[in-house]
């Protein structure tokens, strides 16, 4: 038997190796970093979802109710209070030192506890765990928290209160651009109208509601039929030039809250809010479970691996040059099939958000 290093293409073989299993140990650390995090993301994202559909459920039974005191209200008022309290948290929850939902800033709280407004990165936070698939590890929030509720920034009244410029919006809903016009000649006059124009013409693509602020006036509300659709507004004039807030859940369940502490009644689209809210956070919750299940599914790809890697680099080591040549030959035979079972693993790369 020659001695290895007497062999140039056996040495450079055995080093090419060395990095590979190097590389592997990495990619395999990075494996399960991103198992552990999605892991933890996944239990909290549940425990989100628990809360909001409890808060969901008590506003429901205080909505069909015969009656609602003023006390009642109050009550409502403090539970929600404690939601989101309990809810604020979860979103500001760390693993280590770093923020769950803080993407890539990593130690920057994500929502502010005063206005909740995303305050982190708008990049997620990712890690290589192989030659070429990427998996998230830290999610940006403002995608994981973010509605597609829209309020209109001008309020009224009444329902009925007049518009005193008419307009139009022009919006896109999915892949869909549609025109509604309003206040003039034969078009919606208020609120009210708008709202019942647009579900009478554009019910399977859009909700409308009249909802009630905090303050006591009256807004028009929209949201897409379908869960996974965002809206994007592409002009607006008359009354309604102002534009549309877009809450994220946090915000949106805060709405409702100042509204009970406020003593007012809640509506439907304070019902529609929590569901919708809890319906996207279940979804989002089964993109997290999804690529977390590609990544355990990893686990064995990369023991297999790791196997080939070592085993090759021992063979070589025992071998002369023209066995050590037929190994190695047998090994990138091995180490590319292996490799195009990882490159096989659907969407690792990507967490679709709403």
């Amino acid at each position: 038997m020659r001695a290895l290093s007497g062999e140039p293409t056996a040495t450079y073989n055995v080093i090419e190796l060395k990095k590979e299993i190097a590389q592997l140990s990495q990619h395999s650390q990075n494996r399960l970093s991103a198992d552990t995090n999605l892991t933890y993301i996944d239990y909290t994202l549940g425990k989100v979802w628990d809360t909001l559909k409890g808060l969901y459920a008590t506003t429901l039974r205080a909505k069909n109710s015969a009656t609602i005191t003023p006390d009642q209200l109050s009550a409502l008022a403090e539970q929600f209070d404690k939601g989101l309290g309990h809810l604020l948290d979860m979103a500001n929850d760390k693993l280590g030192q770093n923020y769950l939902f803080g993407g890539s800033s990593l130690t920057v709280k994500p929502f502010d506890p005063n206005t909740l407004n995303y305050t982190a990165s708008s990049q997620d936070f990712e890690v290589w765990v192989s030659e070429n698939s990427k998996v998230l590890v830290f999610l940006r929030g403002d995608k994981v928290f973010g509605s597609n509720l829209y309020i209109s920034k001008v309020s009224y009244a009444s329902p009925t209160t007049s518009f005193t410029t008419a307009g139009a919006i022009t919006l896109q809903v999915g892949s869909n651009t549609y025109t509604i016009s309003y206040g003039g000649a034969g078009e919606p006059q208020n609120i009210q109208e708008l709202a019942q124009y647009i579900n009478n013409n554009f019910g399977d693509k859009l909700h409308a509601f009249v909802s009630q602020n905090p303050d006591g006036s009256y807004s028009i509300a929209l949201a897409p039929v379908e869960l996974s659709a965002s809206v994007q507004f592409i002009s607006i004039t008359g009354d309604l030039s102002t534009g549309f807030e877009n809450p994220n859940i946090l915000q949106a369940v805060k709405r409702v809250k100042e509204k009970l502490q406020g003593g007012f009644y809640p509506d439907d689209f304070d019902l529609f809010s929590l569901n919708r809210t809890s319906e996207l956070i279940s979804l989002r919750r089964s993109e997290v479970g999804s690529v977390l299940s590609t990544v355990k599914n990893l686990q064995s790809t990369q023991e297999k691996l790791d196997v080939v890697l070592k085993k090759q680099k021992s063979d070589i080591e025992d071998a002369n040059i023209s066995e050590s040549l037929m190994e190695y030959t047998r090994y990138r035979i091995a180490y590319e099939a292996l490799m195009r079972m990882v490159a096989d693993q659907k969407d690792l790369t990507i967490l679709k958000y709403i």
